[in-house]
C-alpha cells in the first residue's frame, strides 16, 4: 500500500526493473521527501502547504528523468497547488543511492 500511495504506476514498474528495486524506490521517496521540505521553506510568511502531514500520499510529486538523464519534478494536483502557493519557479534535485542507503537534495527558487 505504502508504494501505491507515493509512486505512479510507471515508477513502480521502473524500480522493479532496476538491479536494486529497493534502493530505487528509497531514493524517489527520499527525493520527494527533500521536495516537500525545500517547498515548504520557501517562503516562510506563507501558511503551511502540505497539511495531511505522515497521511499525505507523496503520489503528487513526480520524479522523471529529464533528456539529459537528470532527475526533474513534475508536481500534480495538491503538489502543484502547494508549489504555487509557496512561488516556486523552478526545483531541482540530486538523487543517490546503493544497497540500503539512499539520499536526496532538493533545492528550489
Amino acid at each position: 500500500m505504502f508504494i501505491e500511495r507515493n509512486l505512479t504506476a510507471d515508477k513502480q514498474v521502473y524500480c522493479w526493473a532496476q538491479p536494486g528495486p529497493q534502493a530505487s524506490f528509497a531514493g524517489k521517496w527520499c527525493t520527494k521527501e527533500a521536495v516537500i521540505k525545500a517547498v515548504s521553506s520557501l517562503n516562510l510568511q506563507t501558511p503551511k502547504v502540505w497539511v495531511r502531514g505522515d497521511a499525505a500520499p507523496l503520489i503528487d510529486i513526480e520524479i522523471v528523468i529529464a533528456e539529459s538523464g537528470a532527475p526533474q519534478v513534475v508536481f500534480h494536483r495538491n503538489a502543484n497547488d502547494a508549489s504555487v502557493k509557496t512561488g516556486v519557479t523552478w526545483v531541482k534535485v540530486s538523487i543517490s543511492h546503493i544497497d540500503d542507503f539512499a539520499i536526496a537534495v532538493a533545492i528550489v527558487q
